[in-house]
């Protein structure tokens, strides 16, 4: 497993946030075992011989996920969340509570999931109870239980010698930099062709990686490992000691693969079509049409509402239509509810958007913080030119300037854009070409992870973005 997947789902934060949620699971449990022995003994006088709570019955189950998607929305998986604070106490009592309300609202469709007014009643104290003294206990004993792994690096270039900076900046300590060999002081090779790779106490790297004992080895991506070293770093490998390069592994810290960092060698090496199997981007496609169909019957009803809006707030048509490039830079029509001035860069000049644009309307500030200037794109969806998952769609003339400035830039045409995506929910608005740049650099992260595991991934963040306002 790579780097970068194994960041995304088993690294060191991501072991943490397992660990949590089993304890939610076993709290959610027995605390829903505990309402029922309690409506049991208590409500219907039975005596407590004779209550048998196993097995649960199903709506048990429909609980528990509930309650879980909820605190998951919710960020109660964020690690940096301190429970000791009122304001994140808050949030977790509002999660439970949401978890109840759905746990109810998908019992009263499916009978046979419910566990009774009594139970969902009892078990919402209980729950929030266990699982606020459960996240205490795992921030002041648990967190930071784990040593940090021991990170050598061999780079090239000061990107990749940042790698240090962003491990100090990481809040758990995951890793920690032991030492560096720079490769550009060491250009000058031998008599036999090798590089001469010594640090600044005269080790070479075998004995800086015996000495410190090293958990990872981060080489420059564009260098390349330096040839004396290949085979032994084969044995270091399967002698358990993780061996990346450094634009996956700066993507593991950041999210971002920095231009600097790589090279046509480690696209050929890292990059393929993104859902590269044609049974994956048919089954990718059948998701999107479900959930356009989904999105369209829960929002049209609003729709005659928000154009009202719109249009009461300022002048102009409430839905406004634009030439954008999709896959492989065909030209598509996009449709969104205005949120700008009418006759606007939007409908106009190619200017870029900014995060506090004096041409947004008082209405389509809020169209923006809650996605929902985004619903008319559902068409697009169903028509194909869209999927719910990708990068963002953008001007021809946009594409042509940025094309000229960055390097690989026609990489980003390579899927179908989408709705959401992994730089909306992780960078700001790209208001400069220097922005979209770094812009650039989250959707190579993207297109490097691209799996239907990481759109659901993408589409749950987006929802807690548009429950805590962070819209774009």
């Amino acid at each position: 497993m790579s780097l970068h997947r194994e960041s995304l789902w088993t690294g060191p934060e991501r072991r943490r946030q397992l660990a949590l949620l089993l304890g939610d699971v076993l709290i959610i449990i027995l605390s829903t075992i505990l309402a029922v022995f309690i409506r049991l003994t208590v409500f219907e006088s039975i005596p407590w011989q004779k209550v048998q709570l196993w097995p649960l019955p199903s709506g048990a189950f429909s609980l528990l996920i509930a309650f879980l998607f909820a605190l998951y929305v919710f960020d109660q998986y964020n690690l940096a969340r301190d429970i000791a604070q009122r304001s994140n106490t808050a949030v977790l009592f509002l999660s439970t509570f949401v978890g109840m309300a759905l746990a109810a609202f998908i019992s009263f469709f499916l009978r046979g999931l419910q566990l009774g007014r009594i139970v969902v009643l009892v078990q919402w104290p209980l729950a929030f109870i266990g699982l606020y003294l459960w996240r205490r206990a795992f921030h002041a004993y648990l967190l930071r239980f784990t040593r940090p792994k021991r990170v050598l690096l061999v780079v090239d270039n000061p990107v990749e010698q940042g790698i240090e900076a962003e491990i100090s900046d990481r809040p758990l300590g995951d890793y920690e930099v032991i030492g560096a060999f720079t490769i550009t002081s060491m250009r000058d090779k031998q008599d036999d062709g090798n590089w001469e790779l010594l640090d600044d106490r005269g080790r070479t790297l075998e004995q800086a990686v015996r000495e410190e004992e090293v958990n990872v080895l981060v080489f420059s991506a564009r260098a390349g490992f330096p040839p004396q070293y290949l085979e032994q770093a084969i044995d270091w490998k399967f002698d358990g000691i993780g061996v990346y390069d450094a634009a996956n592994f700066y993507g593991a810290m950041t999210g971002r693969v920095p231009i600097e960092t790589i090279d046509a060698r480690w696209i050929l090496t890292y990059l393929s079509q993104p859902y590269g199997s044609p049974v994956v981007r048919q089954l990718k496609r059948v998701i999107d049409i479900f959930l356009a169909l989904l999105g369209l019957i829960l929002s049209l009803p609003f729709w005659p509402l928000l154009m009202l809006i719109i249009k009461l707030d300022s002048p102009g048509p409430a839905i406004f239509r634009q030439e954008r490039l999709g896959m492989r830079q065909r030209p598509i029509i996009i449709a969104k509810f205005r949120s700008m001035h009418h006759k606007y860069e939007e409908e106009g000049e190619a200017a870029y958007a900014q995060a506090e644009d004096p041409r947004v309307t008082r209405v389509g500030k809020w169209l923006r913080k809650t996605r929902l200037d985004e619903l008319p794109q559902l068409w697009n969806v169903l028509k194909g030119e869209l999927s719910m998952v990708g990068l963002r769609p953008i001007r021809k003339v946009n594409a042509d300037r940025l094309a000229q400035k960055i390097p690989f830039y026609h990489l980003r045409f390579s899927m179908k854009p989408g709705l959401t995506g992994w730089p909306q929910i992780r960078y700001r608005y790209a208001d400069d070409d220097i922005s979209h740049l770094h812009k650039f650099e989250y959707e190579l992260y993207h297109i490097q992870n691209a799996s239907l595991a990481f759109d659901l991934y993408l589409i749950v963040k987006t929802l807690q973005m548009i429950v805590f306002g962070r819209g774009q």
